[in-house]
């Protein structure tokens, strides 16, 4: 099954996942029949240059999403693995990231049948963007994202205060008179908070994209995450993805905001917090599991990264965390 996103016809997300998936829009809301599978998408379109859909559901058979057409000043910030929910998927594969894609980059997105889907997708006009965030913000990616001249795709790994905005987002029960204000605040905090971790990069200048380029590197990055004991030397990405050791090291870096190794460490922390916090393993199971034979040195690596020592961690409260 494919779905096809067009916007120059006027046919959009909702409207299009509508009738393939025979449903209907209530509300700005499309219930999936349970002949088809399980779950809901959710829209909100606050004006012309702010629109926002919750998607939180599973099809029982392989399905394709197309985008064409896109407006090119538009941009589009992808929140992936972000609700969490009882049917969630869980994993280092799962791990909550944003992508950020300008000048209307069209990818088809294949899904395999019985894939869970949660995610936000917002969609906000650049200048718009230029206009909430006024002009005291120096930061060359920040300036080149809201100038939107070149294609361009960015992704980052989700910080804690984002995903307790996304939470206020889901479980919030707020009347209906009142939903368009917050839910459009909401969507602006979100953004605000993916801001602040991007003006952290020091990417001084970046590179336009293709779509081959796009793929190659989440192939590269798909090899990288397949054993997180041990990373693959440069060398061996390089030959996987067919580019010298110097693009694929300078795309990969503007792409993920870090260097492949540090990419790499920071994955495996990120996957060793969620091991103490939902498979609740001790500190050394996690650390050997993670190809640590010094459980010292997998102990100085935790604590740079998330911030604590791993032992303190796994004692914190979920509420604490």
């Amino acid at each position: 099954m494919k779905i096809e996103i067009k916007s120059k016809d006027g046919i959009g997300m909702l409207a299009a996942f509508a009738e393939k998936v025979g449903s209907t829009i209530e509300n700005g809301r499309v219930e999936v029949p349970e002949e088809v599978g399980v779950g809901f998408i959710q829209g909100y379109s606050f004006d012309e240059r702010l629109r926002m859909m919750i998607l939180n559901y599973q099809l029982h058979q392989d399905f394709a999403i197309s985008r064409s057409n896109q407006p090119t000043h538009m941009l589009l910030f992808n929140f992936q693995h972000i609700i969490n929910s009882p049917q969630s998927q869980t994993g280092a594969k799962f791990q909550p990231s944003v992508q950020i894609t300008t000048q209307g980059i069209n990818v088809e997105l294949f899904i395999p049948k019985n894939t869970i889907q949660n995610s936000i997708s917002l969609s906000i006009d650049a200048s718009y963007l230029r206009e909430l965030i006024g002009t005291r913000i120096d930061h060359p990616l920040v300036n080149t994202i809201l100038e939107n001249k070149h294609p361009l795709l960015f992704e980052e790994l989700v910080c804690i205060p984002l995903l307790e905005v996304v939470d206020d987002i889901v479980t919030s029960q707020v009347p209906i008179l009142l939903q368009d204000f917050y839910y459009k605040l909401k969507a602006q905090e979100l953004i605000c908070q993916l801001l602040i971790s991007l003006v952290s990069r020091d990417e001084k200048k970046v590179h336009a994209l293709n779509i081959a380029d796009i793929k190659m590197l989440y192939q590269v990055k798909e090899r990288l995450l397949d054993n997180l004991e041990e990373a693959p030397s440069i060398a061996e990405l390089s030959q996987f993805s067919g580019v010298s050791e110097t693009k694929l090291k300078r795309l990969f870096h503007q792409v993920f905001g870090k260097s492949i190794f540090q990419y790499f460490q920071n994955f495996r922390m990120q996957e060793a917090a969620r091991l103490l916090r939902e498979e609740r393993l001790s500190v050394s199971e996690v650390g050997y599991q993670l190809g640590f034979s010094n459980l010292g040195h997998f102990t100085k690596v935790f604590e740079a990264v998330i911030g604590v020592k791993p032992k303190k961690y796994s004692q914190l409260g979920h509420e604490d965390i």
